[in-house]
């Protein structure tokens, strides 16, 4: 589950990141300096969620 839920948010936070880039950026420079450290500290918890989920993966299959 935490796998799942870690890529996940990799993959929609990454998204966001774009979105950051290419509309925020561009169009409000203080607006996109409030949502850069959402952005990262997301991406930081999707990056540790998924080594969680890997982590627990190889566990599983080690204890069989």
């Amino acid at each position: 589950m935490l796998l799942v839920i870690g890529v996940y948010m990799l993959f929609t936070w990454t998204t966001r990141l774009y979105t950051w880039y290419a509309n925020d950026l561009q169009a409000n420079p203080y607006a996109a300096l409030i949502h850069f450290p959402i952005v990262l500290i997301s991406l930081g918890i999707g990056a540790y969620l998924t080594y969680l989920g890997v982590k627990g993966r190889r566990a599983s299959r080690q204890s069989i």
